[in-house]
């Protein structure tokens, strides 16, 4: 993941400083990022994604992730406090489904 963040920062010819600007975290947690010594956070990697102008399936190595891309086109238009507060539902309704599958 961390090359293809890399390669899509590069084809915009923006440095990571700029990236890190664009989303709002330190030059270094970007720069973490990009040597896959840090994964993003799932808002992160989608505003990665917006910013490349690039599918988050791009990031995957994985070829089947056509829901991700429906996930990511629900949360297009929404303003940051929208997309927190879906993501945390998500995560939530993730967590339960967890708990309950493992009892």
């Amino acid at each position: 993941m961390h090359n293809k963040i890399k390669k899509a920062r590069s084809e915009l010819k923006i440095s990571q400083l700029e990236m890190s600007n664009l989303l709002n975290i330190s030059r270094q947690s970007y720069i973490d990022i990009e040597n896959g010594t840090r994964i993003p956070r799932a808002d992160l990697l989608f505003n990665i994604s917006l910013i490349t102008n690039k599918k988050i399936t791009f990031f995957y190595n994985e070829h089947n992730l056509s829901k991700l891309d429906h996930i990511a086109f629900l949360l297009r238009g929404k303003t940051e406090a929208e997309k927190n507060h879906y993501l945390k539902i998500l995560e939530s309704l993730i967590k339960k489904h967890k708990n309950n599958h493992l009892s």
